[in-house]
């Protein structure tokens, strides 16, 4: 972890060693912004600003939530939780300020997004961010993330959220945080992005100290899914990485810092389990809302999933989980130390192969990013581990507990059962193609659909 982001984890803060999300994107944000699972909100990664996706416009989020208690609420960075109409946006969704992109990737210099057709996508507040793109993602959303601090008015709460585009593809450093010891390019250009966080973190941080708001923060860090080990990223030890439920997949980089964290935390390691869900409910309940207030029935819809752990962070301090069961996906769950796995499936994103492969301490080893040790899958019935004693997911038990692998394979296939996933806009069915809806915007990406 590069330097003073390593000092606010390790010694400013603590370490969240279980931190649990989706194995990508778009679900992970819409599971935090919800507080529901992705498997009750959404498990699809929307690819473009055309697709139906993201979180359900029935549904209250976290912002929303917030703002009924005075909270100003603040965007910068990637949205990717739908964007189709207007009703889908940020700015309608309970963000008072904002300032990101709406799709899943694009330029890092540019704006331009492989997933619009290389149109722009840079959007703030209720319109295409004119003359605001240009600039390294990393330092654009950095910047904005600072000022919205340094203008924030202290006598009322603030929610920042500031999902950095660095470290996605496309793979684009800014060359002045490149090491050239690391001869391998690919790993040099992933340190690189990782580096330009860690400073636009300290950034970030550094401006909530002086503005007098660091003692009344709880500050989480926390990476949306696995490293892309197809690529230059490395989960070691972990098994697999981003698009598969092994733990280098879902099990991410996450840490919890600020005034309000507990003295006694403060350069040591949280072992119990958290998903981003407890995030979700955790900071509703901050706010002063009751568990009531911060639920979120909608007929038809599942509540919300997460439980208060504010306990694991916050005086007065109780790490154990009112509930072991964290259900990861409609491929995989964990309940307490047991960990069942459905099937673990060939992948365009490793070369037709399985991904949950392992890595070794130093990856990519070449370019052709060959496992140190392939995939074996899993049986039929699917596969079964035990966290407590293997982290590192290399031995599959359901031969010694057949019971188990059973008993489980039959919980999941009762969460399945109960499935959600976000597929319309409700209403909005006023849609114009994109190039039409570019061309009206100056040649940037906006959503197609209106009333």
């Amino acid at each position: 972890m590069a330097g003073g982001l390593n000092d606010l984890a390790t010694k400013e803060g603590a370490i969240l060693d279980r931190f649990y999300t989706f194995k990508v994107c778009s679900p992970t944000r819409s599971s935090l912004l919800s507080g529901r699972f992705p498997i009750h909100v959404n498990e699809e990664n929307p690819t473009g600003v055309g697709v139906v996706g993201g979180i359900d416009l029935r549904m209250t989020l976290l912002p929303q939530k917030l703002k009924r208690q005075g909270y100003k609420t603040a965007i910068v960075g990637k949205w990717h939780c739908g964007a189709r109409s207007d009703a889908n946006l940020p700015v309608n969704r309970g963000f008072d300020h904002h300032l990101g992109f709406l799709s899943g990737g694009e330029d890092h210099y540019t704006q331009q997004s492989y997933e619009t057709s290389n149109y722009v996508d840079l959007w703030q507040q209720t319109g295409p961010a004119y003359g605001r793109n240009g600039t390294y993602s990393c330092y654009l959303y950095g910047g904005e993330a600072v000022q919205v601090i340094n203008n924030h008015d202290t006598s009322v709460p603030l929610f920042l959220y500031i999902p950095f585009h660095d470290t996605h593809a496309p793979y684009e450093d800014e060359p002045r945080f490149e090491d050239h010891s690391i001869t391998n390019p690919e790993i040099r250009v992933m340190n690189a992005m990782v580096s330009c966080v860690a400073e636009a973190t300290v950034n970030v941080t550094d401006a909530l100290k002086a503005k007098g708001m660091w003692e009344n923060t709880l500050f989480v860090w926390a990476s949306d899914n696995g490293g892309p080990q197809y690529w230059s990223a490395n989960n070691y030890p972990l098994r697999g990485g981003k698009t598969t439920d092994f733990e280098g997949g879902v099990r991410t980089a996450a840490f919890v810092s600020g005034g309000l964290l507990a003295p006694s935390l403060r350069g040591t390691t949280i072992k119990s389990a958290v998903h981003l869900v407890d995030i979700h409910e955790s900071m509703c309940l901050m706010s002063g809302q009751t568990s009531a207030e911060c639920s979120d029935p909608v007929p038809g819809l599942p509540d919300v999933d997460g439980i208060d752990v504010r306990g694991f962070f916050m005086e007065p301090l109780n790490a154990t989980r009112s509930n072991d069961v964290i259900i990861l996906s409609s491929n995989a769950y964990i309940d307490g130390d047991w960990k069942y796995v459905a099937s673990s499936p060939v992948e365009s994103y490793c070369n037709n192969e399985r991904c949950g492969y392992w890595t070794g301490p130093v990856w990519p080893q070449n370019t052709s990013h060959v496992p140190v040790t392939p995939d074996p899958g899993c049986p039929p019935d699917g596969c079964l581990f035990n966290l407590a004693n293997d982290v590192e997911e290399r031995h599959e038990l359901s031969n010694q507990y057949p019971q188990k692998q059973q008993e489980m394979k039959q919980r999941l296939a009762a969460f399945v059962a109960g499935k959600f996933q976000t597929n319309s806009s409700g209403g909005y069915d006023n849609c114009k193609p994109l190039p039409t809806v570019a061309a009206a915007n100056g040649g940037f990406a906006a959503p197609l659909c209106t009333k």
